[in-house]
């Protein structure tokens, strides 16, 4: 019994002390840099989910991205794309509820996540696009026909890519995409229409709060550590979001993705929230009506944030319709 001891409480000091330095080093950078702490969390939550960072160059511009599986062996191939001010880590609890035997990649759009930012380079949807087709290129998807998955403005990059390289595609998804005119005005669009303050733009906890609560429907309880924690992370970022807004949602820009529908011919699923505050779900009608191969579910109980709020019934409903295709 005394050796058993002897033996095990040097262990129990290095285990209490281990804990002891994380939790220390979590408060240090907490307190005094909080960005960091963000990509630690972003790059653990990556790991976790099974997928690996990776990063590819065209040029002098360099994508990042994550990947699990490969496409030679893969069942189906699946590109996703965040929405705006995202990046590719929102597709982690989704990806999770997917098959191992899918190959899937999410990439960061020109400037959000880890890929490079230049703040004047031109961010509109057809920019948006044409970077999006040279990432499929670099990473050599385009030797495999894959399915497109994007949401709200990666929804909208996602339409308009599919409308150009429907050649390169199996399927499309849009999860409550951008760039269609709803017959009815969202919460979001009214406040934005009336003066008031654009709150997918927020500038501290209190308002990031505020914003979680609009884009979901579902209470989600956020610390207020973890707030402050995003907040910092974001708020290099606020004037080249701001920035990307103003591009996207010019005259010639906003209803880009209606304008194409009709040009989109491969099978197409369209999923939203029924209880979407930053765009109205009416807008399902328009696409249902122009896409001509077009299924749409509505999911109930569910606001904007689609991937984060309801993400293994996000999965099942595209796992379903991959299922519902014919087999080549």
């Amino acid at each position: 019994m005394v050796l058993w001891l002897g033996l095990f409480l040097p262990v129990v000091g290095v285990v209490a002390l281990s804990i002891f330095l994380i939790w220390a080093v979590f408060v240090i950078l907490y307190f005094a840099c909080p960005h960091v702490l963000s990509h630690v969390i972003h790059r653990f939550t990556i790991f976790r989910a099974g997928f690996t960072l990776k990063y590819v160059s065209v040029g002098d511009f360099t994508f990042s991205y994550i990947e699990r599986g490969k496409s030679e062996k893969a069942e189906n191939v699946i590109l996703m794309i965040h929405g705006f001010t995202g990046d590719k880590g929102i597709w982690c609890l989704m990806g999770k509820a997917m098959p191992k035997t899918f190959h899937l990649v999410a990439v960061d759009l020109p400037g959000h996540g880890y890929t490079t930012r230049k703040h004047h380079d031109d961010h509109s949807i057809p920019a948006q696009v044409a970077k999006l087709h040279q990432f499929v290129l670099a990473v050599g998807l385009d030797k495999k026909k894959f399915h497109l998955v994007g949401l709200s403005m990666g929804g909208f990059v996602a339409g308009v890519f599919a409308s150009q390289y429907s050649s390169v595609l199996s399927s499309l998804v849009l999860m409550c995409p951008a760039g269609i005119d709803a017959p009815k005005m969202s919460d979001f669009i009214n406040n934005i229409a009336n003066g008031g303050k654009n709150y997918l733009l927020p500038e501290n906890p209190h308002d990031f709060q505020y914003m979680m609560k609009k884009v979901s429907y579902r209470k989600v309880f956020i610390p207020s550590f973890i707030a402050k924690i995003v907040c910092a992370a974001r708020s290099q970022s606020h004037s080249f979001y701001d920035k990307v807004l103003t591009e996207i949602t010019r005259p010639d820009q906003r209803f880009l993705l209606q304008d194409v529908l009709e040009n989109i011919d491969v099978p197409t699923l369209t999923l939203w929230g029924s209880n979407d505050l930053i765009l109205d779900p009416s807008a399902v009608d328009i696409i249902r009506e122009k896409v001509k191969n077009c299924q749409v579910k509505i999911l109930s109980s569910c606001g904007h944030a689609i991937s984060f709020e309801r993400p293994w019934k996000s999965a099942k409903l595209i796992l379903q319709f991959l299922n519902s295709l014919p087999k080549t």
